[in-house]
């Protein structure tokens, strides 16, 4: 993990949709404006029209876990790094609860963090003769459309086929993602700090039921086998449709990172905060 230098420049982003985030903003912009440069502005503005600033030193988002994906996709492969303050419920991606924002923002903007690196996944789209480009920080799903019907999906690893998955669709996630709509169909928790992806079908007929944890080199390319149309969703907010002979080629990105600020203990203490936040623990843990 790298330093993290007090920022001179902030943008604020904030979910729109909630008063609460937009209220805070304007709070934290408040107590800040002494001490940096500081700018606030809604998640939907930024994602619609860009920043007010490109100048930025650090993002901080006000929301849940989708408003800091959103301002992941702002920065667009830039190297500013996002701070993630959680109005929502887990927060998997945020840093700071809004309850303990006195205690610990001050702390994070003189510098008491370190800067964590999260891959992504760079996705072409191949569909009406032309091609178009999305990364995602969490996840892409590839599902049947408004129709109740099983489709095929025709995956392909590294230029040879592989499998047909029959069912619902597929799910292919990061390591970010890994504790998202995958984990929710079965799919293994892989640390933050790994660069492969995970192929997780939904609801299919193959014995793949696990998925698949694939090399941080692979190339995957699915195919819609089905005369139906299919939905395509990147990091939950961006939809597209794909038709028969449309296809998709997704590869981890090993250029780009999306970079977070975390506190100096989030290594050591990342696995002990991911169980709370699932509530896996019964009891008192034991002694030793």
């Amino acid at each position: 993990m790298d330093t993290f230098y007090s920022p001179k420049i902030i943008a604020i982003l904030f979910n729109q949709k909630s008063n609460d985030a937009e209220s805070l903003a304007s709070e934290i912009k408040l107590k800040l404006k002494d001490d940096f440069e500081v700018f606030s502005q809604s998640i939907e503005s930024a994602l619609n029209n860009g920043l007010n600033n490109k100048n930025i030193d650090l993002i901080i988002s006000i929301g849940g876990d989708g408003t800091v994906l959103r301002c992941a996709h702002v920065l667009n492969g830039s190297n500013c790094p996002i701070l993630g303050i959680n109005l929502g419920r887990l927060g998997f991606l945020c840093e700071i609860d809004s309850s303990d924002l006195d205690r610990k923002l001050t702390s994070y903007l003189e510098g008491e963090a370190v800067i964590e690196k999260r891959s992504i996944l760079k996705i072409h789209l191949f569909k009406d003769n032309s091609k178009k480009e999305f990364f995602a920080l969490n996840d892409f799903v590839l599902a049947r459309g408004s129709k109740v019907r099983m489709i095929d999906v025709e995956a392909s690893l590294n230029s040879n086929h592989f499998v047909t998955y029959r069912g619902d669709g597929v799910v292919v996630s990061t390591a970010t993602g890994s504790t998202a709509y995958s984990l929710s169909l079965g799919g293994a928790i892989l640390s933050p700090s790994s660069n492969n992806m995970i192929i997780k079908p939904i609801a299919s007929h193959t014995s793949l039921l696990g998925g698949l944890v694939m090399e941080s080199d692979a190339t995957l390319i699915l195919k819609a086998d089905s005369r139906e149309d299919l939905s395509l969703t990147v990091d939950g907010f961006i939809d597209t449709q794909l038709r028969e002979f449309d296809y998709i080629e997704i590869q981890v990105d090993d250029s780009k990172t999306v970079n977070f600020v975390r506190g100096l203990d989030f290594k050591s203490e990342y696995w002990n905060s991911l169980a709370k936040k699932l509530e896996l623990r019964k009891g008192e843990s034991l002694g030793r």
